[in-house]
């Protein structure tokens, strides 16, 4: 069986991937499960709140976690950060594989490893008349930048600016974001549906200071919804079809 255990499994980018990836495991016969600390209703795949028992005969990709400390038929590292988890200066970490989702990433980190992006969920682009609206998806931190996001759509005209995602930093969002809401600017909270959300907007913006691989660009493009980069957004991921995606995790599981 593949395990994946993953020190996060809340609303984010990563937990979306590994969702979509433990899918198209099953999808194609690969008997997989999602294992973290944290439920949400964004998960819609195998997924257990727990710490799993592990076989011998068990692959386990673990993500922004230590290592389980037993023996196991292939130990992989999976890794979709940069500086919340340096590769190279974290003790302790032990792995037979690593896995990166650019190789932007690969490169930031000095490691060598495997190269595959993630899965994208390729929203349908909406069938109905959508008002002129913004929306700024992702983690709101400093990182992500969802003040410079606001001032960007604001300039440009935009009267209905909706911010979706989790607040991991609340002193970013009380001194930075929360200022900035009124009339023009809402904050929408967590959706676990974003198709519904991807129906009612028309652009999106995003100013990340840096990007291991970007979900949201990939899934405007599906969802028909103009994206408006910022500067040093985009890091030259790829995006792969899901045959090929598959292709190259079946050679790193079994290699």
């Amino acid at each position: 069986m593949i395990k994946i255990l993953s020190g996060f499994t809340g609303p984010g980018g990563s937990t979306v991937a590994f969702n979509n990836l433990v899918n198209l495991f099953n999808d194609n016969g690969m008997n997989a499960c999602l294992y973290g600390p944290h439920e949400w209703d964004g998960i819609t795949c195998n997924f257990k709140k727990e710490e799993p028992s592990i076989s011998s005969e068990d692959t386990v990709i673990y993500h922004f976690r230590m290592p389980p400390n037993v023996s196991c038929k292939k130990l992989i590292l999976s890794c979709h950060e940069t500086e919340l988890f340096p590769v190279r200066k974290i003790e302790g970490i032990t792995y037979d594989a690593v896995h990166f989702v650019s190789d932007f990433q690969m490169k930031w980190h000095g490691v060598k490893g495997s190269v595959i992006p993630n899965v994208i969920t390729k929203y349908t682009p909406s069938k109905h008349f959508k008002t002129k609206t913004a929306g700024i998806i992702g983690s709101v931190d400093r990182n992500k930048r969802v003040d410079v996001s606001i001032r960007r759509a604001l300039d440009e005209g935009h009267e209905d600016i909706r911010i979706y995602g989790s607040i991991t930093d609340g002193k970013h969002f009380s001194e930075d974001i929360l200022p900035l809401l009124g009339s023009k600017v809402s904050y929408r909270g967590i959706s676990s549906d974003m198709q519904i959300v991807y129906d009612t907007i028309t652009d999106v913006y995003h100013s990340s200071k840096i990007e291991t691989f970007n979900l949201v660009k990939a899934e405007c493009k599906y969802a028909k919804v103009r994206y408006h980069e910022g500067e040093g957004n985009d890091t030259q991921a790829e995006y792969w079809d899901n045959e090929k995606i598959l292709k190259l995790w079946n050679t790193l599981l079994n290699q």
